[in-house]
């Protein structure tokens, strides 16, 4: 599907819809994130991920690479001012970074 996994915050936790039904209802309040394992992720990478994020009605993503070209940087802002939606570009450095880590 072109992404590599899903992100589900806290406030998607199954929530019970009935005491008495004892069902669960697992909410549709995902984010999904792609993972690269190239030294700078360019633009054609970022379109694919802009094509899954319309196809699945995402507001929000993840993109993690150990770096990016100044033409992905730029579609995602170019992304984000004609449709909303953000991508979240990660280095695989900013997730070692002690400090990062400590405010996790």
């Amino acid at each position: 599907m072109g992404i590599d996994g899903r992100l589900f915050p806290v406030s998607a936790a199954p929530q019970k819809r009935g005491a008495a039904a004892g069902e669960l209802a697992i909410m549709d309040d995902w984010y999904p994130i792609q993972v690269k394992q190239s030294e700078k992720v360019g633009r054609p990478d970022i379109d694919q991920f802009e094509a899954v994020m319309t196809r699945e009605e995402r507001q929000r993503g993840f993109f993690v690479a150990f770096g990016y070209t100044a033409d992905a940087e730029q579609e995602c802002a170019a992304f984000h001012k004609k449709s909303g939606r953000i991508i979240k570009l990660i280095a695989v450095q900013e997730i070692l970074d002690e400090q990062h880590v400590q405010k996790m």
